[in-house]
């Protein structure tokens, strides 16, 4: 039953109900005391009398009640947003939780690269992942099209020396990061890949194409996570020095 046709006939059930008396309601109110407690949305809908006062007499109690109406509206708003953020949190997690189950999958550094820089992009439905590794002489990397090799101390140039991530909206992304797909990027998040006895420091770079799509003050555990995944995975895959 859609939610039109469910209204209509709640509402001529209310027609076909008595009406009440004023008394009825006041003796109802009396034992329920808590009857806005449990329906709050109804406050918003009261509209008591108002007496207009004279001179500059202030009527308190419409002051009080407009400002009860202006709360109850302001923390349903408010629940809302709660619900919609937890949410997307959840969707978020389920994503990133496949793409690292999808990253156990790989059986040797190219198929990684492959499952990084393809199938996680329609998984964590952004427009570009990039891999970058610094390229330093004494910690070299398979050769492999997917990676972009970056000039030493990039990282730190990017990231700052203390920052494990970083997102922006609204940017002008760098070549040296996303390659070909830098015109699409207009929202990027680069989350810094730590160097090891095996790996040069380097950046695990989201980007998507909504500027909206990451800003500063959102989460990264997530996206770290996810780096921190393929770390590990990366240095079980490729060879020892």
């Amino acid at each position: 039953m859609s939610d039109k046709v469910e209204k209509n006939r709640k509402k001529q059930a209310v027609k076909s109900r008595p009406a009440l008396s004023e008394e009825e309601v006041r003796d109802y109110l009396l034992l329920n005391p808590d009857f806005f407690d449990l329906n709050s949305d109804l406050l918003t809908l009261l509209k008591p009398t108002r007496v207009r006062q004279p001179g500059d007499i202030v009527d308190f109690q419409a002051v009080l009640l407009d400002r009860l109406q202006s709360e109850v509206a302001r923390l349903g708003e408010m629940q809302g947003s709660l619900i919609h953020a937890s949410r997307s949190n959840m969707t978020t997690q389920a994503r990133i939780h496949a793409a690292v189950l999808c990253l156990l999958e790989a059986d040797d550094f190219e198929h990684l690269c492959h499952i990084i820089g393809n199938d996680w992009v329609d998984m964590l439905q952004v427009d570009s992942i990039a891999i970058c590794f610094e390229s330093l002489a004494e910690k070299p990397l398979p050769q492999n099209p997917d990676i972009r090799p970056l000039e030493a101390g990039t990282v730190n140039r990017f990231l700052g020396h203390e920052n494990s991530a970083i997102l922006r909206g609204d940017v002008t992304a760098a070549e040296e990061i996303f390659g070909p797909a830098t015109s699409l990027v207009k929202a990027e998040a680069l989350i810094r890949i730590e160097e090891s006895d095996r790996l040069p420091p380097g950046i695990l770079a989201f980007g998507s194409r909504d500027k909206d799509c990451f800003a500063p003050g959102q989460g990264t555990e997530l996206l770290r996570f996810l780096a921190a995944a393929f770390h590990s995975r990366v240095k079980k895959l490729i060879p020892a020095a």
